[in-house]
């Protein structure tokens, strides 16, 4: 055991090390491919691997898992997703822990996200603020609910838990960087037939860019408070809606549904603002 946390934490090191040295500009004529920001997306993920490991053996697996989900939403919510959608094919591991995981990751993603907003002026944040405060309410009403409940998970057999899975990495890095290339694809077909419908396609994988982004269209003058509230709205509903498409194609069954009714109740509230007006 103690080789393979040596050899996880070299592996780590040699591509963080990497990704600091690679080129960071596109490689390609449409400027998808980023060698730096896919390395280091391979870093982060097999890093949240061997942290949540960690955390799982120094505070428990309960808290870890839950832990290391909002670490991970502070990394990318939508990675973390993705990978807690693939491990509930696992047959070792509780459900309910991962259900947990994914609101904890959203729940990152929520603080990340009115920091930066906050950080982009005191206008922009008093327009939305509340919104995300009843949204983390939400989160974290479903995370206290998911944690009152008794995990029910397999037994892991001594010896097998593999510290650092490097394939499992690799797998989840490509799909996303595959996601990813088709979202700017998008974007650039969707060109000016309207800021919602382009800050929509945007938000569906870089919700925190698209926030910033917004944030300076109001400080410019450019949209006014009930257009940039709209807009923040429509960012977030892409945010939840990726994760329900990639949690609806991508789980296992049981996983599945319970997770979709977890994200529901985000979901609703943001829609409901936006067809109240």
């Amino acid at each position: 055991m103690k080789n393979q946390w040596v050899r996880a934490g070299l592996f780590l090191l040699f591509l963080f090390v990497a990704s600091r040295w690679v080129p960071p500009h596109p490689v390609d004529p449409w400027g998808l491919f980023r060698p730096q920001k896919i390395l280091f997306m391979f870093f982060a993920l097999s890093a949240l691997q061997v942290v949540g490991k960690a955390f799982s053996i120094w505070i428990g697996r309960k808290a870890g898992v839950i832990l290391t989900g909002f670490l991970g939403g502070l990394l990318s919510s939508t990675a973390t997703t993705v990978t807690l959608a693939k491990e509930s094919h696992e047959p070792v591991g509780s459900q309910t822990l991962r259900l947990a995981a994914l609101q904890s990751a959203i729940l990152a993603m929520l603080v990340q996200a009115a920091v930066l907003i906050r950080a982009g002026g005191i206008a922009a944040f008093e327009l939305v603020g509340l919104h995300f405060a009843i949204l983390s309410l939400i989160t974290l009403s479903l995370i206290g609910l998911l944690w009152r409940r008794k995990p029910q998970s397999h037994p892991v057999i001594a010896g097998t838990e593999r510290i650092l899975d490097i394939r499992s990495s690799l797998k989840l890095t490509v799909f996303i960087v595959l996601i990813l290339s088709a979202s700017k694809l998008v974007q650039e077909w969707a060109g000016s037939q309207g800021l919602m419908i382009l800050t929509f396609v945007i938000s569906l994988f870089e919700v925190h860019g698209s926030l910033i982004s917004t944030s300076q269209l109001l400080a410019a003058g450019k949209v006014d408070g009930f257009q940039y509230e709209r807009l923040v709205e429509a960012s977030l509903m892409a945010s939840y809606v990726s994760k329900f498409a990639l949690v609806a194609t991508i789980s296992s069954s049981g996983f599945r549904k319970k997770a979709l009714m977890t994200l529901a109740p985000g979901m609703l509230f943001i829609l409901l603002h936006l067809t109240s007006r």
